[in-house]
């Protein structure tokens, strides 16, 4: 085919894709890339992070980054994954190579990828009750703990998790982990880049931090951070763990390489540098107050309907449900009318993720969708 024909038949295909900015998608945690990002992102497209011998500019960027994160969580170090699942992966991984140990204790509410990390890894996990406000026992945690002290690789533990929302207790969960001199991963993918400004103006009462306990904390900058994806995160609380993601390669310019890919994407790099300095910290509290007062509107607009059960939201994520209508049929009827919500599945019922690109006029054309599928007017 010829170029002029391949754009065109693109173009096609685009004009059919769902965009973020038409406020359709509000289900799924990604959002529309900040046009800076995406320039940066384009411009060292080109560039592999790992060989940063070839492509000094990358490690120039990474450091930068770090020094941005230290504003938020305090002194730690780390390097750009590809996202949330590769982050968590790496740290069992290093959990498991630094404590010879092979078992996880993590709240049922954790990510799959956690899970999934575990089978990779050859781990096994033992499941933590949670309480109803999602979150775990952290009793209950402090016994598993105990019993099997001599065991335990890591606990991992979630801000933010993907169905409500919840923020596990991380201070208190941390003096656990500090007690025992266990290993602590926070899956702070969703959360990260939210909480610190949320806590802070006081929407939640759960902080994110290095605390004495915390070993490593993952971040997802192609979430609430507006950069393209794949744009990850994985922090460790010094370099002596940083290392254990490390993996030689003589054969190479620079040696080394760290994290799964070999690979990588320099442009995401390059992109989270690119929105740090855009926004900084005053800019991404702006954006997460936003997010969780649109949330809070849309929660309000759902407590109109009288066929409707809706919970508040911790962060910016409404869980609800039809009282009669099933959820599935609700989902179908939804897509039907080109809303692409997911699932909640231990209360049967939907979620909506409030991303940087959802307006509170979104929120109004869905609410009136909603009010036609279920034949109720909102007052």
């Amino acid at each position: 085919m010829r170029e002029s024909e391949i754009i065109k038949k693109l173009l096609e295909i685009y004009e059919k894709t769902p965009k973020h900015d038409e406020g359709y998608i509000l289900g799924s945690m990604t959002t529309r890339p900040d046009n800076i990002a995406v320039y940066a992102y384009n411009l060292f497209i080109h560039t592999n992070a790992g060989d940063t011998r070839i492509f000094p500019s990358l490690e120039y960027f990474r450091k930068e980054i770090i020094d941005f994160m230290k504003k938020l969580y305090g002194e730690c170090t780390g390097f750009i994954t590809s996202g949330g699942t590769e982050s968590n992966i790496i740290a069992l991984y290093v959990a498991r190579e630094k404590t010879g140990r092979k078992l996880v204790i993590a709240p049922k509410t954790v990510h799959h990828s956690i899970i999934w990390a575990a089978h990779l890894l050859g781990m096994k996990i033992v499941f933590a009750p949670v309480t109803s406000s999602h979150i775990v026992d952290i009793n209950s945690l402090h016994d598993i703990v105990e019993k099997r002290k001599d065991e335990v690789a890591a606990i991992v533990v979630t801000a933010g998790t993907t169905e409500w929302g919840s923020i596990d207790p991380v201070r208190e969960v941390s003096e656990i982990a500090r007690q025992y001199n266990i290993y602590l991963h926070v899956d702070a993918a969703y959360g990260g880049l939210f909480i610190p400004a949320l806590y802070e103006k006081g929407y939640i009462d759960t902080h994110l931090r290095f605390y004495e306990g915390v070993t490593s904390i993952s971040v997802d900058f192609h979430k609430n951070g507006l950069s393209p994806i794949p744009s990850g995160l994985i922090l460790f609380k010094n370099e002596e763990l940083l290392s254990y993601a490390r993996r030689e390669l003589p054969y190479t310019l620079g040696k080394y390489q760290y994290g799964l890919l070999g690979t990588r994407p320099g442009g995401s790099i390059a992109a989270i540098w690119a929105v740090i300095k855009k926004y900084g910290i005053d800019g991404y509290s702006k954006i997460a107050l936003r997010c969780m007062k649109t949330a809070l509107y849309l929660y309000n607009r759902l407590t109109e309907f009288q066929e409707i059960i809706v919970w508040k939201p911790i962060l910016p994520i409404v869980v609800f449900k039809s009282r009669h209508m099933s959820s599935e049929k609700l989902l179908e009827e939804l897509v039907g009318h080109g809303y692409y919500v997911y699932r909640a599945p231990s209360v049967d019922g939907l979620r909506i993720v409030v991303m940087p690109h959802v307006t509170t006029e979104h929120i109004d054309r869905f609410i009136n969708t909603l009010s036609e599928i279920l034949g109720e007017k909102t007052e």
